[in-house]
């Protein structure tokens, strides 16, 4: 059993929820679901969080994986992400980028349209994390917090929804971290009015969060040197009309939360010429999670990573 974790603020709440998010890259593709520690007892992120019992880990299809536990104050419902492919070249940087985007669809629980890719890995994650609910609380008392990082930051969204509507279960507020955009307009729309409280960080340099890309984005990208089927695809995904949802708490490159966003044209721009120079490396750096990283640095300053 962990020590009554010490977060309190906002801030720190964030801090508590990017390490679930984190922690759930303990699950790997071998993991078998139940309840346990996936990260074992050495783990930095993992102990902040302050699980007061082991946490339940749910899988499905060796791919998709959640980490749903229990604090003394609140139950967390953790979405595992994807990390950029190691090392990044500019083969595997359009792979990956392609990978996070997919034509949305819609569903019965849903409003409007919703990432196609995310809706299937939460709805085979989704009765497997209500059990795991179920029995840390069973009479949904606590508060319930959805978080993720990079993909499980598009599916966290989409969860709390689902999971209001096909579940009666509110949500009192998802945090997620270098998410990709989770739906289109009507959800969205709807969404920030079903949960007005919600936060969603981006960190300088990241990608991800500004996919799937709006025209504006895709029309830069088009005058990088690109293969023809990913300008094919380009101009498919330009009529997906796909937003963010949640107030945005920006990092910038100092790794300090930044009281002013940069705008959004300077942020594609900086992203472009990395990706024109090769720079594969701060573009990957920029969407980690771990010690080390401003993800980290900005969320938490410093109250959990060992120091070097």
């Amino acid at each position: 059993m962990n020590k009554k974790p010490k977060f309190m603020s906002s801030l720190d709440l964030s801090c508590k929820l990017l390490c679930a998010s984190a922690s759930a890259y303990c699950i790997k593709p071998s993991s078998k679901n139940g309840q346990y520690n996936p990260c074992g007892d050495d783990n930095s992120q993992y102990n902040a969080i302050g699980f007061v019992k082991n946490p339940f880990v749910v899988t499905s299809l060796r791919i998709e994986a959640a980490l749903v536990g229990k604090t003394d104050s609140e139950l967390i419902v953790a979405f595992r992400g994807t990390l950029p492919p190691s090392p990044l070249t500019w083969d595997s940087l359009l792979d990956w980028i392609q990978d996070l985007m997919a034509k949305p669809t819609s569903d019965i629980n849903l409003p409007g349209e919703i990432h196609s890719g995310f809706l299937f890995a939460l709805i085979s994650l989704a009765e497997g994390i209500k059990k795991a609910i179920d029995n840390l609380d069973p009479t949904h008392s606590l508060p319930l917090y959805f978080t993720g990082h990079s993909k499980g930051g598009g599916m966290a969204p989409i969860a709390a929804m689902y999971f209001k509507n096909a579940y009666g279960l509110h949500a009192t507020q998802t945090i997620t971290f270098a998410g990709p955009k989770p739906g289109d307009k009507e959800f969205c729309s709807v969404y920030n009015v079903e949960f007005p409280n919600d936060l969603r960080y981006e960190n300088y340099l990241d990608v991800v969060p500004l996919l799937p890309p709006s025209p504006e984005f895709i029309r830069l990208l088009k005058e990088l040197p690109l293969p023809e089927s990913f300008e094919k695809f380009l101009s498919e995904a330009a009529s997906w009309d796909y937003q963010t949802v949640g107030s945005l708490k920006y990092i910038d490159a100092k790794g300090d939360v930044a009281v002013i966003p940069t705008p959004m044209i300077i942020r594609v721009g900086d992203i472009i010429e990395k990706m024109a120079t090769l720079d594969f490396s701060a573009i990957g750096d920029a969407h980690h999670a771990s010690c080390g990283y401003r993800y980290m640095k900005g969320t938490c300053q410093g109250n959990v990573c060992p120091s070097i």
